[in-house]
């Protein structure tokens, strides 16, 4: 059992509380903090990247190029350094990727996966064991559709994510939007990257999740929040390749959105650099409210929805980080932070506690102990012992 205190985020302000964790699982949340703390800090939800392209860490050369040239199929810098690399070197590469994305506080990522059924057996053998909760959205091998490899791949991974509507003849896209939505999975795309697309063509497709949107219009992004389609912006992908987020902008639109680091060759998994370049970024336009910055970068952990309420509740499962914070807590303190700052880090039913300046995981507990309990035997738990 662990006991954290400090301070909660809740409802866009932070606030006294502290937390029990008992087996992988918050069991209370009080309002005062409490004594005998494991750890003590402002306590937040882990983060969810919401869009990366982890095998994109095998690509280690100098960039160099516009979008087209580094990552548009099939003849980008990244696709032809992933046909040829091995799959130990992008398994190892992606593994390293997703170890550094652990220790900075990340329990979920959402990948778009190249390469066919090959690059999704690469991801699940690089997070095998890792503490992290990913959602796989795979595409064809090649930019030709073929409904035996899209039905295969639907049965191995989260659902279909391609790199833009514009890199395939409309109606493959449409099958590979069908097929997504038949097999009851989600379907995904980039829009409005690199050039303004038809928002129409794009909402044909009935996306459950869009990326990025940087050169949407007002228009276009109304369209989008009149249908509820979520959006993950990357605003450092996009500064890389010299796209300018208008932010707050999407923030008036009422579009639900989410926050990703993008190509793991251009950023490295930290959500805290993404969070603090995107609230500066953001006062270029005018600026936003910083609460709307953090909640994009936790509403992931209720899946797609993109949902409003990120506090930690009983029942949740223990992802959850504790920042060392000087005083009281502000958002700036927090866009600033970074693994260094994180005195606690809890995710997929382990612990890890600053020791000497450094991250110690906590022991499992001892074989032959009780199995662990899921969220809802612990809340039929609680209202049993209530």
């Amino acid at each position: 059992m662990f006991r954290l205190g400090g301070w909660l985020y809740s409802e866009g302000r932070f606030r006294n509380g502290g937390v029990t964790i008992d087996d992988g699982v918050i069991v209370d949340v009080e309002r005062t903090p409490g004594r005998a703390l494991d750890a003590r800090g402002l306590i937040l939800p882990a983060f969810t990247n919401a869009h990366t392209h982890a095998g994109d860490a095998v690509v280690r050369q100098e960039l160099a190029g516009n979008v087209e040239e580094l990552v548009a199929p099939p003849h980008g810098l990244k696709h032809r350094v992933l046909a040829r690399a091995s799959d130990a070197a992008v398994v190892a590469a992606s593994r390293d990727y997703l170890e550094r994305m652990a220790r900075g506080g990340t329990q979920a990522f959402w990948d778009f996966r190249e390469m066919g059924l090959r690059g999704i057996r690469q991801l699940c053998e690089a997070a095998l064991g890792l503490p992290l909760r990913p959602k796989i959205f795979g595409r064809p091998s090649s930019m030709r559709y073929n409904r035996d490899e899209v039905r295969a791949i639907l049965r191995a991974c989260d659902g279909i994510g391609i790199s833009s509507r514009l890199d395939w003849e409309p109606r493959a896209a449409a099958k590979l939007a069908k097929d997504a939505h038949d097999a009851r999975k989600v379907f995904a795309t980039h829009a409005s990257e690199r050039i303004r697309e038809d928002i129409d063509d794009v909402l044909e497709l009935k996306p459950d999740l869009l990326v990025h949107l940087t050169e949407a219009t007002e228009s276009d992004l109304s369209r989008v929040a009149d249908e509820g389609i979520p959006v993950v912006v990357c605003p450092r992908s996009n500064a890389f390749f010299g796209k300018i987020l208008d932010l707050p902008r999407l923030a008036r639109s009422g579009v639900p959105f989410f926050l990703g680091t993008d190509n793991a060759m251009v950023n490295g998994p930290s959500m805290f650099r993404e969070m603090d370049f995107a609230w500066k970024l953001a006062r270029l336009k005018g600026g936003v409210a910083p609460r709307v910055i953090l909640d994009a970068a936790l509403a992931g952990r209720k899946g797609l929805t993109a949902s409003p309420d990120v506090a930690l509740a009983p029942g949740d499962p223990a992802d959850v980080i504790v920042l060392d914070v000087a005083g009281e807590p502000t958002f700036g303190g927090v866009f600033r932070s970074g693994e260094a700052d994180l005195g606690f880090v809890g995710l997929g039913g382990r612990a890890w506690l600053r020791k000497d300046r450094r991250l110690v995981e906590l022991a499992p507990p001892k074989a032959g102990t009780a199995r662990r309990r899921t969220p809802r035997q612990h809340r039929r738990a609680r209202s049993a012992r209530s």
